[in-house]
């Protein structure tokens, strides 16, 4: 299969996924790709990580997450879009009028590579390494999928740019928690926990529990926020 074939497989699949006939799923996706609205997410991500830590453990992780992001964004952003040139579905010329398009956005002009699906696959794998606990790391892949679908919804992003943004956010988000493991090791870090109150990495079940209830309840609130938009 040669690459024009791709390219034309991945406008097809994209505008097969773009949009709807519903103003309620316009205003669901339109919130969900807000960061935002993720915001009460963020917070508990922050105490649950502080709590189960030392300040210098807890300062060490934020930095490394602040510089996960960074790094991600200027790839994305600063390097590869402007190399590629790669026209955003709502930008080409070709697909622009194919597109469906919510309340007139459009993005920028390019959208190779996803920076929303690289910058929530990094959390979502650096987070997934950090706790060690299954149904949160299920949870985060979900929640990384389903806000990065909102970007082929919209008409911003074709699925292409979605599957490579993933790709390079898992490497990322591997790469930067071994790093930073190996950073608290040679500044004299915790070992694992050897009990069933903790996950493998020394984080609290209950902790975990309460952060699933937030993504969960996270969810239903920005829905119904939707769905009273859609009145």
């Amino acid at each position: 299969m040669d690459l024009e074939h791709l390219i034309q497989l991945d406008h097809e699949w994209t505008l097969a996924l773009n949009g709807s006939d519903s103003i309620f799923w316009d205003n669901v996706m339109f919130t969900y790709t807000n960061t935002f609205s993720w915001t009460l997410v963020i917070i508990t991500l922050l105490v649950i990580i502080f709590k189960n830590n030392t300040m210098r453990q807890g300062f060490i992780i934020l930095l490394t997450m602040i510089l996960l992001i960074a790094v991600a964004d200027r790839l994305c952003s600063g390097l590869v879009k402007p190399l590629v040139a790669r026209w955003r579905p709502t930008q080409d010329p070709e697909l622009m009028y194919l597109v469906d398009v919510v309340r007139g956005y459009r993005g920028g002009l390019y959208g190779f590579f996803s920076g929303h699906a690289c910058n929530t696959m990094c959390m979502a794998t650096f987070l997934s390494w950090l706790f060690r606990y299954r149904s949160v790391t299920i949870t985060l892949v979900f929640w990384s999928l389903s806000t990065t679908f909102t970007r082929i919804y919209l008409g911003v992003h074709h699925l292409g740019d979605i599957l490579v943004g993933f790709t390079i956010g898992v490497i990322l988000g591997t790469l930067f928690y071994f790093l930073m493991t190996y950073t608290m090791k040679r500044l004299g870090g915790s070992g694992k926990m050897i009990s069933s109150s903790f996950t493998p990495t020394g984080y609290l079940v209950d902790d975990m529990h309460i952060l699933l209830t937030v993504i969960f309840a996270n969810y239903i609130l920005v829905t119904a926020f939707a769905m009273f938009l859609s009145f």
